[in-house]
């Protein structure tokens, strides 16, 4: 006769003699004593018993401990879910076990033949499992993908999700199912289609590069462009645009040289200031011609040449063009 034929019995049983709940309960205790055989289990066995399902769960919480200390989640989120399901049922069964020892060999439930300590182990068995399948798919995944993972890491460096956020998406997405596919073993698929994303994301990180280094420029020349500036020194606007052309191909063929890529930047601000200057220098002609105070300007820069030539040892030259008179100060100094 079966467990549950066994039990239906001895509840019809109970009810029909009009016993106590608290008697149907003994009852039913001592049948399960019987049913697993604990009354004939020795104080050594149980021990034993318990002393097996203490190991395995330290086993398990060693494992389990590594799902945080090798970040498994970035790399295997599904089963290191279901590690911590599994671990939040056998964490607080344990603890029940190693306050009473001696309910090790007892049942685990009334309708199941595992006893306490079988089912203890099993899910420690199961959290082992879950755990080590997650580090072999981090193992795969940042032996195939680690160059995928590096161009990212530049690429988050670069900012390169918030000034191309739909290309950077598209990107992380591949990747994702790269994992996934890592994760259900297509190791060769992926390695295959490795060298056509990593080309991708270079190619992400080349504009990421300029826009990183080159975008604050790039703002105050459009600035520039719906300005007098532009109409009023055009040669000056078209170095301020070459030097930025410059910048960005010398950036894109360099992409990783950022001391360099720094002092392209430099050089494009120097070019915006050289316009804004010569612009502040145009008004203040400008306002001196209207105010009729031509000569006072004149006099002042007059001044600071001739402060340059007596420097320079040349003595008074104020005979000559401004042009002739700093011709002379280069060649001294020279």
């Amino acid at each position: 006769m079966n467990k549950f034929a066994i039990i239906s019995s001895l509840l019809l049983f109970s009810l029909s003699g009009c016993k106590t709940i608290d008697s149907v309960q003994q009852d039913l205790g001592s049948l399960a004593s019987s049913i697993t055989g604990e009354e004939q289990a020795s104080p050594e066995q149980i021990q034993a018993a318990y002393e097996k399902a203490q190991s395995v769960f330290q086993e398990a919480l060693t494992a389990y401990n590594q799902i945080d200390t090798e970040n498994l989640a970035q790399f295997d989120e599904e089963r290191v879910a279901k590690a911590r399901k599994v671990w939040a049922v056998l964490e607080p069964e344990f603890n029940e076990l190693r306050l009473a020892p001696e309910h090790a060999l007892k049942s685990a439930s009334l309708f199941s033949s595992d006893t306490v300590a079988d089912e203890v182990m099993s899910q420690s068995q199961e959290v082992i499992s879950l755990v080590t399948e997650a580090q072999l798919a981090k193992q795969r995944i940042t032996s195939v993908l680690q160059p995928i993972r590096d161009e990212f890491a530049i690429l988050d460096q670069l900012d390169a999700e918030t000034s191309y956020e739909k290309r950077y998406r598209e990107l992380d997405k591949q990747h994702q199912q790269l994992k996934e596919m890592l994760i259900d073993g297509q190791e060769q698929q992926v390695a295959e289609y490795v060298p056509k994303l990593l080309e991708q994301l270079i190619d992400l990180e080349k504009d990421a590069v300029v826009q990183f280094y080159f975008s604050q420029y790039i703002e105050k020349i459009y600035g520039l462009a719906n300005s007098k500036k532009v109409d009023i020194f055009p040669t000056v606007y078209q170095d301020v645009r070459k030097q930025l052309e410059q910048g960005e191909t010398f950036s894109k063929a360099n992409y990783r040289e950022y001391e360099q890529i720094k002092q392209q930047a430099a050089l494009l601000s120097l070019q915006i200031d050289r316009i804004n200057s010569l612009y502040a220098e145009y008004l203040a002609q400008k306002s001196a011609i209207d105010k009729d105070t031509v000569e006072a300007h004149m006099l002042s820069l007059e001044s600071e040449i001739y402060a340059l030539t007596m420097a320079a040892g040349l003595g008074d030259l104020r005979g000559l063009s401004f042009q002739e008179q700093l011709q002379q100060v280069r060649k001294a100094i020279n």
